[in-house]
């Protein structure tokens, strides 16, 4: 009977001791020998290796206690699962208007607003000049729709009442051609060295508004050469025509009288001085 009481605290002294040394083992594969704080530097653990969250950007910065709770050290160090939705942590302001999806606009480097701004130049529409000003929901008008890229939808009190006046265009323009995302009233005419430079060349810093050139309202087709002190008909008379006859190019002889600003264009396409010579 002796024998047998003996062997029983043999087999459960043992069971104890390689408890206590698996425990051990276990306890340092986060924490360092001979003292629990801080964690070892070189964990046999990897929270982005062996589970499905990656701890990056702001998350690495935790504290294993923010996501695994548990009332004292047995329960807490069972680390619970914690779920992966974002809204798990984080309060969803939205209430669920934009969706689970959060990664859409916030990133595990910040949740401020600022990245949501960021993660919209992804897209058909980068938030940039006034449009970066905007709430959200000024344009995302019901639960994640997404509103149409043309300007005349937002801008129809804009664009409407001089849509008579734009000639050659319709409902169906893209007015991004001209008009800059900081104002409506400010007009780009991006494209504008395709027909004719003032960026650039002699014409540079020679005009002050789009109505230098273009005289009539709204008419951005229409052109003059002579208008707001640019060139005078009977300076340009001189210049082309001297004794009894006038210069030619590719074939137009310049007219003596009743020269208009097609005229010029079609000798002076890029706006410079130099002549067909013929």
């Amino acid at each position: 009977m002796r024998l047998t009481k003996l062997l029983l605290l043999v087999i459960i002294l043992t069971g104890q001791i390689w408890s206590q040394e698996t425990d051990d083992r276990a306890c340092q594969k986060c924490h360092q020998s001979g003292t629990w704080f801080p964690l070892s530097s070189s964990p046999e653990f990897d929270h982005n290796r062996d589970t499905a969250f990656n701890l990056v950007d702001s998350h690495a910065d935790l504290q294993c206690s923010q996501c695994h709770t548990g009332q004292g050290i047995e329960e807490f160090h069972k680390f619970s699962t914690t779920g992966n939705d974002c809204a798990d942590c984080h309060q969803d302001i939205h209430d669920n208007y934009w969706g689970d999806r959060c990664e859409q606009c916030h990133t595990p480097e910040s949740w401020n607003m600022g990245q949501a701004y960021r993660r919209h130049d992804e897209t058909l529409f980068p938030l940039v000049a006034a449009h970066h000003r905007l709430s959200c929901y000024l344009c995302h008008r019901s639960p994640r729709s997404l509103p149409s890229l043309d300007c005349q939808v937002c801008h129809s009190t804009d664009f409407l009442p001089d849509l008579a006046s734009h000639s050659g265009l319709d409902e169906r323009a893209d007015c991004a051609n001209c008009h800059a995302p900081t104002s409506w009233k400010d007009i780009l005419a991006i494209n504008h060295g395709v027909f004719f430079p003032i960026y650039n060349g002699v014409h540079r810093g020679r005009w002050s508004s789009c109505s230098t050139c273009h005289n009539q309202a709204g008419d951005y087709q229409s052109f003059s050469c002579f208008g707001s002190g640019c060139h005078s008909i009977s300076g340009m008379n001189s210049e082309h025509c001297e004794g009894g006859g006038c210069e030619r190019c590719n074939g137009f002889t310049y007219p003596r009288t009743g020269v208009d600003s097609d005229d010029c264009y079609f000798c002076h396409s890029r706006g410079d001085k130099s002549t067909c010579g013929d």
